[in-house]
């Protein structure tokens, strides 16, 4: 912490305050002291909203904690209380110091995750409600569903839980289930218990955007008793659903990964859905993971944390098998379907046999058959666009992005040239800027360029596209969801927002355009990615009564990941993974954290890495912790992104925290604790 003072002659003993401002200070701690006025003294409490003198302004922050004590310093005083009662409550306070110390951020960075802006800012909290989402008016329409009876291994999971809910203890479940088991009519069926003992109940979703049917039948099975944080909202609503929360007038909170913040007074029961999904992992500052901080805040109010899954991450799993979970497993589907049988198509294969196109023969006419029987189908190519880069035939210049070291992708429906990584475009070039040629060819292929394909193999066809282009409003995705539910469409087209979440009977033909695209990221969890989305995706067929085929078409056959996809086979590849991840020391079988040094000047970058490097190294020899490897520094991934060149070094090794003092902080610098 710092103290904000001048020199004083004597140490008498005073109330003091650490105070989390609301101000980018660049310290370490985020927190700085106040003494607090005599007239204040009693009255104020951890989570207390402040206004204090900062430098020549001032500023407003947080209690943090409260204490006394002699000092040799005049603290400067707070200035004023802003609310009567703390804004935040203690035990989020405590959150936020548990994330902070965890991903090594200054707390102030924290609060600005965990309390909206409107929230922090000094407003009055008579901010109206002016809209609901799409997806609540949709719910209002709906008469309140008659419960599902479960079907005995759902009673038995939910037995399990209830006990534990009974019993007001800690406890960490898994809920293994394969895609379409049922786990949702499990989530539904405990909240009913939570609820009428008058708690409260967190459930955390990759994306609230994606999954609109989910919180329907949450929204209808509860009506008036749900709140929905998600990003499509205003600053105002979400500070007017932040407040209704916090005065308790919300039982069931729902929400993507910063929905873990939510103030909620009497929780009980935690679910999260997909827990494996990297979308819970927040990818800027504070760099936290939803489902570890969940772990904290369950044992924090004594609350049951639920984590659900058709393909649970290799950690978790693993936890599990150890007893750090309690393992409560789904292994069919509901209602007797059975899970539908998967092809492999090789790739290699088609090209001998002079087929060049992106969709296999055998999958084509699986599509050709659902439509003639007025049947769905899915296709799922996890990148976006038309063509993957544009190359100049003559001198094999491919056009990059100015900005980031990542090739332009081609966007028809912009007619441009896009980056993924920094939004830039640019229009496609008629010449060569380099040569001058203009023999300029798109390659690869993006979701655009099988929306294409299908259009044109398929003319009668009418084809959906749901990506991140088409996303441009909060209901785009309700919208496509709602046209494949009535039927109006026959094929849908898309990137990883097709594999999850979507309850569609009427789809028989699922196809994977090229299962390979996350397999050779330099990545120690592609394999696990990738075994997830095919699965995930394979699981959309076969929800209804109509025979379904899935067919993943691959150049590596072979791979573990493909070959336990197509068997539904969740603990071969589990084992087969687990093995690897041994021999290579990666999670569970150590930490790992990750430190990046950006700046413009690409020396300056390479230096300031191999520094860090370096004192990392005689930390860990200093400390005598051998265990600990210390790798790079290397290149990033993306070695230019925004201008800046990046350079990493890696901690590998058991308690990492143990060298956090000799971890690089300071401009430049960027720390992601247990990377993703």
């Amino acid at each position: 912490m710092t103290r904000v003072a001048t020199a004083a002659p004597d140490t008498t003993l005073q109330a003091i305050a650490q105070v989390a401002v609301e101000a980018r200070v660049g310290s370490q701690s985020g927190l700085f002291d106040y003494a607090v006025p005599e007239a204040l003294t009693g009255v104020i409490e951890i989570g207390h909203r402040v206004r204090v003198p900062f430098g020549k302004r001032t500023v407003t922050g947080f209690v943090y904690a409260l204490d006394q004590g002699p000092t040799v310093l005049e603290l400067k005083p707070i200035e004023a209380l802003l609310d009567a009662e703390p804004v935040l409550p203690a035990v989020l306070v405590e959150l936020a110091g548990f994330v902070a110390a965890h991903y090594q951020v200054p707390l102030d960075e924290v609060v600005r995750a965990v309390v909206p802006p409107r929230v922090r800012a000094v407003i009055k909290r008579s901010v109206k409600r002016r809209r609901q989402s799409r997806i609540l008016r949709q719910a209002a329409q709906v008469s309140h569903p008659a419960v599902i009876a479960l079907e005995p291994g759902q009673e038995a999971a939910r037995e399990r839980i209830a006990v534990a809910l009974t019993r007001q203890e800690s406890e960490v479940f898994l809920l293994h289930g394969v895609t379409g088991s049922g786990k949702t009519e499990v989530y539904l069926a405990l909240l009913e218990q939570v609820l009428a003992k008058e708690g409260q109940a967190l459930v955390l979703i990759p994306e609230i955007a994606l999954t609109p049917q989910t919180v329907g039948r949450f929204a209808a099975r509860f009506p008036g008793r749900l709140a929905v944080l998600h990003s499509a909202l205003t600053e105002a609503e979400r500070a007017a659903e932040w407040w209704r929360i916090r005065r308790g007038e919300a039982d069931i909170v729902i929400g993507p990964r910063a929905a873990v913040f939510a103030p909620l007074p009497r929780l009980r029961l935690i679910v999260i859905d997909e827990e494996e999904s990297s979308a819970f992992k927040q990818d800027r500052i504070p760099r936290y993971h939803a489902p570890t901080v969940a772990r904290w805040l369950a044992r924090r109010t004594r609350s049951v944390l639920l984590l659900g899954s058709a393909t649970p991450s290799v950690v978790t799993y693993a936890g599990a098998l150890s007893g750090r979970e309690r393992l409560l497993e789904l292994p069919h589907r509901a209602q007797g379907r059975p899970l539908p049988p998967v092809t492999i198509v090789d790739m290699r294969k088609e090209l001998q046999a002079e087929q060049f196109g992106p969709l296999s023969r055998p999958l084509r006419e699986a599509i050709g058959e659902s439509l003639a029987r007025r049947e769905q189908s899915i296709l799922f190519l996890n990148r976006r666009g038309l063509a993957t880069f544009v190359l100049c035939r003559d001198c094999g210049q491919a056009r990059e992005c100015p900005h980031c070291s990542v090739a332009l992708v081609y966007h028809a429906a912009l007619n441009r040239l896009q980056c993924h990584y920094c939004g830039s475009t640019e229009p496609l070039p008629r010449r060569c800027p380099a040569c001058g040629s203009r023999y300029i060819k798109s390659f690869g292929i993006g979701t655009e360029r099988i929306e294409q394909e299908v259009r044109s193999l398929f003319p009668a066809a009418r084809v959906l596209r749901l990506d991140r282009d088409v996303m441009k409003t909060p209901d785009a995705a309700d919208l496509i969801f709602d046209q494949m539910m009535s039927g109006e469409a026959d094929v849908l087209v898309g990137t990883q927002l097709v594999a999850k979440g979507l309850d569609l009977p009427r789809v028989t033909t699922v196809g994977v355009v090229n299962a390979d695209t996350s397999l050779h990221f330099p990545d120690y969890r592609s394999s696990e990615r990738t075994f997830s989305l095919l699965t995930q995706v394979a699981g959309r067929a076969g929800r209804g009564s109509a025979a379904s085929s899935v067919f993943i078409q691959t150049y590596t056959p072979d791979h573990p990941a493909i070959k336990h996809a197509q068997y539904h086979d969740y603990r071969g590849f589990f084992r087969e993974e687990l093995e690897v991840r041994r021999a290579y020391r990666f999670p569970p079988f150590a930490e790992l954290i990750v430190a990046t040094y950006g700046h413009r000047d690409e020396a300056r970058a390479a230096r300031e890495a191999k520094t860090a490097a370096e004192h990392l190294s005689a930390t860990i020899a200093l400390l005598n912790l051998g265990d600990i490897e210390v790798l790079g520094p290397s290149p990033a991934f993306v070695y230019r992104l925004k201008d800046e060149f990046r350079y990493e070094v890696t901690l590998k090794g058991a308690d990492l925290h143990r060298v956090a003092d000799g971890l690089p902080r300071g401009r430049g610098w960027s720390l992601d604790v247990d990377p993703m």
